[in-house]
């Protein structure tokens, strides 16, 4: 299979002056964008542009659980730079000026490479001026002998002193005229409009060096690794290392909600799971299998689920205990034993009960049919999610729980943490559909 090249960008490459090397231009990057993509060892990321504002950034754990996978991550020019600052010493790749600032402690902020601007759609056009450029532009007129010391210190307060949202080319003319600066400023923004933004410099420089052989010479000359770290690097990069720190709970909670059900499938893995959930009426049942088959491997017992429990060393005794195993309309039959085991089985450490889709939870169906359903059931785009009651009703009704305490046994049969958690998981669908569904049969699926 041919590696994939993906670069994440936005404003900082506009899409009249991107270059056709072979990559796949994907918008600016989020959290969950890179377990999304479902990558391989060997594909190639690069990183430019990335929210961090309205949506939740990338993290650093993500970035960290595809280095150990094999797969090449290099950042430049704006948010990736920084982030490649921070995991050069992982095997991310840091390439350009801005990366050599933010490797060497004088850029620091996400703010001070971001900007407003238009999505794609609209040409991905920069709307304010990143204070990484302006500061750039200022320093190669000192530079030039055309800005003094003072004006070049006068200049870079009045652009601090302006939110980055708020940094447009008006608005610092107009700051700078309060001022007496209005020449001075004029020249900064001619020397970005004719030498060019430095994070633009940048990206496309990173762009044509990935397209080009030799890696490791293109590292060392960029400054992402010294020569005696380019071996580390390389063994970082291909995993030795790097599994032990990303691979904490959250991270794999993390790549559980966007991973997809399988290579190319438009369903995220924990969405299809949550679909099983929620709207099959056997899955206690199916989550007892699955629990029973975890949990019986881990003490080395296959007895029965009384037993199980036993080597856990989980005492059967108590109050708490007796809740916990009253039955439900799903469990009638089953021992006290079972619904125990069934309802309090976590993975280590202790948080969720299920990073993946196992085969027990599928019972026997093909992923493409799972897929199919949830897709059938999804809320569609566009339509506002139900409100959280209305969710926690509709699930009621559906496991026909008769109380508040039954409904949250019902919550824990069906392998969720809390009641909370199934509502989240609930909004996603669409609930009209699904009541519709299950009022014409039996079950909804």
């Amino acid at each position: 299979m041919t590696p994939r090249r993906l670069v994440f960008v936005g404003p900082t490459l506009p899409l009249s002056v991107r270059p056709d090397l072979g990559f796949e231009y994907l918008p600016p990057i989020r959290h969950g964008d890179l377990f999304a993509q479902a990558l391989r060892p060997g594909d190639q990321v690069l990183i430019v542009d990335g929210v961090y504002q309205h949506f939740a950034p990338i993290r650093h754990k993500e970035i960290l659980a595809q280095l150990a996978r094999g797969v090449q991550v290099a950042g430049a020019a704006s948010l990736g730079a920084l982030r490649a600052a921070e995991l050069a010493d992982f095997g991310m790749r840091g390439l350009g000026r801005v990366y050599q600032s933010a490797r060497a402690g004088r850029l620091v902020a996400d703010a001070d490479v971001a900007v407003l601007h238009g999505d794609d759609e609209s040409g991905a056009h920069r709307l304010t001026v990143a204070m990484v450029s302006f500061r750039q532009a200022v320093t190669e007129l000192s530079e030039d002998g055309q800005l003094t010391p003072p004006q070049a210190q006068e200049l870079e307060a009045i652009a601090t002193r302006l939110h980055f949202s708020e940094r447009s080319e008006r608005a610092l003319q107009h700051a700078a005229a309060a001022g007496g600066y209005q020449n001075a400023m004029r020249g900064v923004l001619d020397c970005l409009d004719r030498r060019g933004d430095i994070k633009t410099r940048d990206a496309l420089g990173a762009l044509h060096t990935l397209a080009a052989p030799a890696p490791a010479q293109a590292a060392l000359e960029t400054g992402s690794c010294a020569p005696d770290e380019i071996a580390a690097c390389g063994e970082l990069a291909h995993g030795r290392g790097i599994e032990r720190v990303w691979q904490s709970v959250y991270g794999r909670e993390w790549e559980f909600e966007h991973r997809p059900l399988r290579p190319g499938s438009p369903v995220r893995a924990r969405l299809a799971l949550a679909c099983l959930q929620l709207f099959a009426s056997d899955f206690p049942l199916r989550h007892r299998a699955y629990a029973y088959r975890l949990a019986s491997a881990a003490t080395g017992c296959d007895g029965s689920a009384a037993a199980v429990l036993t080597a856990a060393g989980f005492t059967t005794g108590g109050r708490t205990v007796t809740e916990l195993s009253g039955p439900t309309a799903a469990t009638a039959d089953w021992t006290p034993q079972e619904r125990l085991l069934t309802r309090t089985f976590r993975l280590r450490p202790g948080r969720l009960a299920y990073l993946d889709v196992p085969t027990e939870a599928l019972a026997g169906s093909p992923l493409a049919d799972v897929e199919q359903w949830c897709t059938k059931l999804m809320r569609p785009a566009g339509a506002p999610p139900a409100a959280a009651a209305e969710c926690h009703a509709l699930l009621r009704e559906l496991w026909r729980a008769e109380s508040a305490d039954e409904y949250r046994l019902c919550v824990l049969e069906r392998g969720f943490r809390d009641a909370d958690e199934a509502a989240r998981l609930a909004r996603a669908f669409d609930l009209a559909l699904v009541n519709q569904l299950a009022r014409h049969t039996e079950t909804v699926r």
